[in-house]
């Protein structure tokens, strides 16, 4: 058996993160086409999901900067997209005026109905090939590895 500090232990790690990066950057791409046409990010998509799914909880900035694979202070500079876009509204807190809260609008209601559609196909495609029991243990894994990262 190798021992943690071997060769081949530090290959195989590095061909897993690197796999993990490859495949990460895949998937980006590939919503980056699907979502073109809709005028949003990738970023932006995911970050207007996490206000819609986070609204009722009033959820600032900071909260919702913990959902996202973006670091926490993109979050500003994509509401601000966001909001000249007409996507989401936002409102400063009664009890505290540093924070914002987001809602999303009618309009990003829409876009969200008529984009998703496509970020789903996209999804499809990535995921092709994976059973159901295994995409979900995909994602325990994920979520083990998000975990496991500073500041995951």
């Amino acid at each position: 058996m190798n021992s943690p500090a071997s060769p081949d232990t530090r290959v195989c790690l590095s061909t897993t993160v690197f796999a993990l990066r490859a495949a990460a950057a895949h998937v980006e791409r590939s919503l980056t086409r699907v979502l073109e046409p809709f005028g949003v990010t990738a970023a932006q998509f995911e970050l207007l999901l996490v206000v819609e799914r986070l609204a009722a909880s009033g959820a600032g900035c900071s909260e919702l900067g913990r959902h996202l694979a973006a670091p926490g202070p993109d979050v500003t500079r994509m509401l601000d997209r966001l909001d000249l876009a007409g996507f989401v509204s936002r409102s400063r807190d009664a009890k505290d005026r540093r924070v914002v809260h987001a809602v999303v609008t009618d309009q990003g209601r829409e876009l969200i109905a008529q984009a998703g559609p496509s970020v789903a196909e996209a999804e499809s495609s990535a995921f092709d090939g994976l059973s159901e029991p295994d995409r979900h243990l995909l994602l325990e894994l994920l979520q083990g590895i998000r975990r496991n990262c500073p500041n995951g």
